[in-house]
């Protein structure tokens, strides 16, 4: 079966605890995750090792990702508000959990810190990090297409079609698509209203607490729309945060709180 995971942001016990759930409950399962693997939590490096090491996963780029990107390589898929600036990029991720994800790879503080006087440091600061994470990052694709859904990261657009042609042909050559992908969210009424899309759409980006009148005093759980699925959880932000995990043929989720203890979903 295929389950689709939520936003990971450097969160490793979760990620350990529900992949453990996952293989208990469908050895067979094949993996898709909606991007956003780094910053806000203390463990990206460790979860991007593991992450390495699935052979039965699908990955996308989260705009976290897409920074990340922007900081080690000088490249974006997405247009952003650093308007390509590498150094303006770093300095305000350090905003963002920027500063965790490069601790996890043993960066001092002192060395973050030289960043701000003299730009130029971001290149001795990115030389720390493995290659294999950095091209890890740098390959990520923008969306996965399966027959009966599709996986973005922020938003695709309600009256756009997801077919004919798919939605990576559509983004190519339209930089504010690319902007909305990773960046977009929706409204309460958009997940409701009718959607132009053959296909279920699969979200991360916008956690669930930012629905309260959808979410209601419930701990984070999926919310469900007209043919949308939104999966972040939380598991970095919020104290009682959980990494999602939700099977389309099931269409039920697992979900690992914070130490990774599997909780009811």
């Amino acid at each position: 079966m295929r389950w689709i995971i939520g936003d990971v942001h450097g969160m490793l016990k979760p990620l350990e605890g529900l992949l453990a759930g996952i293989q208990r409950a469908d050895p067979d399962a094949r993996l898709f995750f909606v991007g956003d693997y780094v910053n806000r939590g203390l463990e990206s490096k460790g979860v991007i090792d593991l992450l390495l090491t699935l052979n039965n996963a699908q990955f996308i780029r989260g705009n976290h990702d897409d920074i990340f990107d922007q900081v080690t390589t000088g490249h974006s898929y997405a247009p952003n508000a650093s308007k390509g600036d590498r150094a303006v990029a770093f300095k305000w991720f350090t905003e963002h959990g920027l500063v965790e994800t490069l601790q996890s790879y043993g960066i001092a503080n002192s060395q973050i810190a030289k960043v701000y006087q003299r730009p130029q440091f971001v290149t001795d600061i990115v030389s720390a990090i493995p290659q294999a994470h950095i091209d890890f990052i740098h390959n990520l694709p923008s969306v996965i297409d399966e027959d009966e859904f599709f996986v973005c990261h922020g938003r695709w657009e309600p009256d756009d079609f997801d077919r004919s042609p798919d939605i990576a042909g559509q983004l190519t050559t339209d930089p504010n698509r690319r902007h909305r992908l990773l960046w977009g969210r929706y409204s309460d009424v958009e997940l409701a209203a009718p959607k132009a899309w053959q296909r279920v759409g699969y979200f991360g980006h916008t956690p669930v607490d930012a629905y309260p009148s959808l979410l209601g005093n419930r701990d984070p759980v999926p919310l469900r729309g007209t043919k949308i699925v939104l999966l972040d959880t939380a598991a970095a932000l919020l104290p009682n945060g959980r990494l999602t995990a939700f099977c389309h043929e099931r269409q039920m989720c697992l979900q690992a709180d914070r130490q990774g203890k599997l909780v009811p979903g």
